[in-house]
């Protein structure tokens, strides 16, 4: 017989050889067969393969680029603006967005951005300078 592939002994039940050394084709069936763990005498287990979940955008599932909603929520923030007033600054650059999603999308993601800026501050006390006195 040729050299094992796998492990062999009582924990895996199964011996896996060469393919050459197994016209009859069993090689697969071993395989298949390590793959399942013994976990008592009559029970057995399948591993599952883990899913690593892929890291989604906050924008997902919104109807606007995420251009978009940057760009009206830094409006609202930055300058002294209603939601009305970001509405109309939508609609002359052709996008017609309600006040209301303005409100959402200002409550949604004004945390996220406050906290990506949060490392660009400045600690007070760190200098001062001093113009006239």
């Amino acid at each position: 017989m040729g050299r094992p592939l796998g492990r062999t002994g009582p924990d895996t039940g199964a011996r896996v050889t060469g393919a050459a050394d197994d016209p009859a084709g069993t090689v697969a069936s071993a395989m298949s067969a390590l793959t399942e763990l013994p976990i008592g005498r009559d029970r057995w287990m399948r591993r599952r393969r883990v899913h690593v979940p892929v890291p989604t955008s906050e924008f997902t599932g919104f109807r606007f680029p995420p251009e978009v909603i940057v760009l009206a929520v830094r409006w609202y923030l930055r300058f002294v603006l209603s939601y009305r007033d970001v509405e109309e600054l939508l609609a002359e650059r052709g996008l017609e967005v309600d006040y209301v999603t303005i409100y959402r999308w200002v409550q949604r993601f004004t945390p996220l951005f406050a906290d990506a800026a949060r490392p660009c501050r400045h600690r007070p006390g760190d200098r001062w300078f001093v113009d006239e006195t």
